[in-house]
């Protein structure tokens, strides 16, 4: 491989990094450079691979070696430094999902686990983990293990059958396989694809199949010059549109991953690339760091501290900063390392240093473990008498209640007892509270927004005898149909009729749903919602439908707010959310009995996150804690006449 190429892939490496950063920083969007770095990862593995005539399991086993001592000293050092971030500097509200993302990071499986929290509703509003960059890592760590075996195996095929490549034909077979589930996966249900391996797994395959067909690829120098700087500006503006509309690793992903393929392969002949600035290039060798250093410290700065410097000047600092430690890691800690001549010489040795030097990050976690229990028993304790009790004159003044470690735990139980729908089935899940044996019946029907009621609701249907039909599904409203104000997922869609079906049969006497949503300027009345109204009017005549104004939406997670800034600074006006005049004569219109408790949430106009004593209203961006819901049971109870 000339000196040439690799200073071309250099330059695209560092590119890549500085891409994830400064699209993480400026515009929220992805930019395609972790597309990119999988690309060009593959491309080495393929290079290293194929540097053998007959591959055994001995030329495998230095691959794996060469590998540790390649990504584990950086991987450890930034472990290290975010745990001890997460001890010093990270909120309470934070731990108990920055030591699940630690534990899964530790394992090199993030990726999954952010896999299933974006697939979990309620947990799609949390903040984002220091440690969530080390997704990326995750999925090239698996596949750096099942990629030289894929090899191995295909290369024996071939000498068994004495036939030529057969390597190729599987690598495509891949290729095919993987696309076809990426974009099956990306439509139906984009937040678990995102961090698929096995939808990124084509991505790394265009890197296989890139250095095994590259040599039969001619292009002539204007052509390959063309077409090199078109691939850098198709990668440099990729995050500007297609990043932040499109969802990844779809068609779209198809930008950045060809556009890789097309730098590498005209690399081989130009007339200029501004990739091969020296810049550029000399940088290369500290992407890797670059990437892993810049997320933690870009969420330290802007998610977990109060600071008044200069958006765009803390965006720098973030930038110089992680250069700086990614230089410092890369010369000091993961240079000596990977051209330790005793560890070059000896695999065994390599495995031996690489699972010791996975004793210092398991002891953070256990460290990250201890506090959170220290804090977590007392505090769950506390919240479990408050339910029982209710007692709010027991909560110490200018003291956050619940604590930050149990506040996410403080929501209704039919969340944790299977009695709600996920996002991805459209089947009924019914729950019965109450007095079960009641004539009486109230169907409590729709998406979290209603289901957060279910706590007041089941007392008050305790004392006055009545029973609870519970039919709820994550991220899904009562609604008929899609329109500009709300999207429904076709799961979503499906759900309601069949709910529609169900309530027919069930026939209660009182039905109870959120009857307004968040929109693009605030509260709105989705068109689907009137239909749905509509349909209990026409086939549920002694129904009578109670209402429930919907609480506000954030934009921040109140309780890390709560505990990172002044308790004024998180809260906004009630004119942000609730539109009277648009809502209040069709509610007044269509709804039997409507529950406005606008004037709760948002008393002298303004919409708090805790009360005066210190409870916290809202337990993420738009749900209630279940102890300030508890809070509503009298004027919830008058409300409904009951």
């Amino acid at each position: 491989m000339s000196k040439n190429y690799i200073s071309e892939i250099q330059g695209l490496r560092t590119l890549a990094a500085l891409l994830v950063a400064v699209y993480h920083i400026w515009f929220s969007s992805v930019s395609g450079g972790v597309d990119i770095f999988f690309v060009i990862s593959a491309y080495f593995i393929a290079h290293t691979l194929n540097k053998y005539e007959e591959l055994s399991w001995k030329q495998v086993s230095s691959y794996y070696s060469k590998t540790l001592r390649r990504i584990l000293p950086t991987a450890i050092t930034v472990f290290c430094f975010t745990c001890l971030v997460v001890l010093i500097a990270t909120p309470f509200v934070s731990y108990k999902m920055e030591i699940k993302n630690a534990f899964s990071t530790f394992f090199f499986v993030e990726n999954w686990y952010l896999a299933s929290s974006g697939s979990d509703y309620l947990r799609q509003g949390e903040s984002k983990s220091l440690f969530q960059q080390f997704w990326a890592l995750s999925v090239q760590v698996q596949l750096y293990i099942c990629i030289p075996i894929l090899y191995l195996y295909a290369k024996k095929l071939e000498r068994r059958l004495n036939l030529k490549n057969i390597v190729t034909t599987v690598l495509m077979a891949v290729f095919a396989c993987s696309f076809t589930y990426s974009l099956y996966s990306t439509s139906w249900h984009p937040e678990w694809a995102y961090f698929d391996t096995l939808a990124r797994v084509w991505e790394f395959t265009a890197g296989l199949l890139l250095y095994h067909l590259s040599g039969k690829l001619r292009v002539s120098k204007r052509s390959a010059t063309l077409l090199n700087l078109l691939a850098v500006v198709a990668i440099i503006s990729f995050g500007l549109y297609w990043g932040q509309n499109y969802a990844l690793p779809g068609v779209v992903a198809l930008i950045p991953v060809l556009s890789a393929c097309i730098i590498i392969v005209t690399s081989k002949s130009l007339y200029f690339s501004i990739l091969k600035w020296r810049g550029l290039t000399s940088l290369g060798d500290y992407s890797f760091a670059f990437y892993l250093w810049h997320w933690p410290i870009y969420l330290l700065l802007f998610q977990y501290t109060d600071t008044n410097v200069n958006f765009h000047l803390l965006g720098l600092g973030v930038i110089v900063s992680s250069a700086i430690l990614a230089f410092i890691s890369t010369k000091y800690i993961e240079g000596p390392l990977r051209r330790s001549s005793a560890l070059i010489k000896s695999d065994k040795k390599t495995y031996a240093f690489s699972f010791g030097s996975m004793i210092a990050p398991g002891l953070f976690i256990m460290c990250i473990f201890s506090v959170f229990s220290f804090y977590e028993k007392p505090s769950l304790k506390a919240l479990n008498t408050f339910y029982s009790e209710k007692n709010v004159s027991s909560i110490t003044n200018n003291t956050l209640f619940p604590h930050g470690t149990v506040i996410k735990q403080d929501m209704r139980e039919s969340y944790f007892n299977n009695c709600e729908q996920n996002m991805q089935n459209s089947s009924v899940v019914e729950c019965e509270y109450g007095d079960k044996e009641s004539d009486i019946t109230i169907a409590l029907v729709g998406g979290s927004h209603a289901a957060q009621w279910l706590s007041p609701l089941k007392e008050i249907a305790i004392e006055q005898g009545f029973k609870i039909h519970l039919m709820i599904k994550s991220g899904c409203s009562f609604t008929n149909s899609a329109d500009q104000v709300y999207k429904p997922t076709q799961s979503c869609l499906t759900w309601n009729k069949n709910l529609e079906r169900r309530l027919v049969v069930l026939n209660p006497n009182i039905m109870i749903t959120t009857v307004t949503r968040n929109g693009p300027q605030g509260e709105r009345i989705p068109g689907g919602y009137l239909e749905s109204w509509q349909h209990i009017r026409d086939n549920l005549p002694n129904t009578s439908l109670v209402g429930i104004r919907d609480n506000p939406w954030f934009t921040f997670d109140p309780p890390l707010c709560l505990e990172v800034k002044n308790h004024n600074e998180c809260s906004i006006s009630r004119g942000a959310f609730y539109n009277d005049d648009t809502v209040m004569p069709i509610l007044t219109k269509h709804i039997d009995v409507l529950l406005d408790f606008s004037r709760q949430f948002c008393p002298n106009d303004t919409c708090s996150t805790v009360l005066e004593n210190g409870l916290v209203k809202f337990k993420d961006k738009h749900h209630l804690t279940k102890s300030y819901a508890l809070l509503f049971k009298p004027i919830l109870e008058e409300g409904m006449q009951m």
